[in-house]
């Protein structure tokens, strides 16, 4: 079986994922991804494919080391081909990570329409219609970056942290002390912005959560919502396998 890598940089961290063929085989988050933790994690196995894409600034000396491991290493740009089509009016500035998201999602839900939600930095919600057409999405901020945009700018909020059990906290619909007010505030926010999409796209539509936040948001979500935490690698690796057939 082949060995692929996906890299997929984020604002904060780095997920690294080792495929064997369209199987996750390893996983790691990197802080403070560098070439040589590209080579302990690829740890001597051969690569027959590796992908990189980035919503922070390039890597260079990363990708350098890619390409080193597996001469056939890529990196995700707006010319990449795609499994979906993409109506977006400004493809170049469409960030890596969403088309590798959608694509996750479209590879297990195909012919469905889709709403994906990548909750981590950042909350993105993208749409794919039934026939793989990815017709673009919106960007808010995510529950730990409302939690500190709350204390930043304010005079007298305290900074709350992000709450790890949504479901105790959501047991109450508004909150009965000023912490309390902010976690919830912040959650439902999110909460509410899903429902919100949901309610505007066709009846039939899977949701699907992904990154850091997903399955913490899935849990206090009262509809079904599936759960892929490696969404976006997903999509990576299989961005990879369709290059290959065409």
């Amino acid at each position: 079986m082949a060995h692929y890598l996906t890299i997929d940089q984020g604002n904060t961290e780095a997920k690294i994922a080792l495929w064997q063929d369209a199987e996750l085989e390893d996983f790691r988050l990197e802080p403070a991804l560098t070439p040589d933790k590209v080579s302990d994690f690829v740890s001597g196995r051969k690569l027959a494919g590796a992908i990189y894409c980035s919503v922070a600034r390039e890597d260079v000396d990363v990708l350098h080391r890619m390409r080193h491991l597996c001469p056939r290493a890529m990196r995700l740009t707006s010319d990449t081909p795609l499994p979906l089509k993409v109506d977006y009016r400004t493809p170049t500035t469409l960030g890596t990570d969403r088309v590798a998201a959608a694509v996750g999602a479209w590879s297990d839900y195909a012919g469905r329409p889709i709403l994906v939600v990548d909750a981590g930095t950042a909350v993105t919600y993208d749409y794919v219609d039934a026939d793989g057409v990815y017709h673009g999405g919106n960007i808010a901020p995510g529950i730990s970056m409302e939690l500190r945009a709350l204390h930043e700018f304010t005079a007298r909020l305290p900074l709350v942290p992000f709450p790890g059990n949504m479901p105790e906290l959501c047991t109450e619909l508004f909150g009965r002390d000023t912490r309390q007010a902010i976690a919830l505030g912040a959650v439902y926010s999110v909460v509410a912005s899903i429902y919100f999409y949901r309610s505007r796209l066709p009846r039939e539509t899977v949701t699907v959560l992904g990154g850091g936040c997903g399955h913490h948001l899935a849990s206090v979500c009262d509809f079904e919502a599936r759960v892929d935490e490696h969404l976006a690698s997903k999509g990576l690796n299989r961005i990879l396998l369709y290059n290959e057939t065409i």
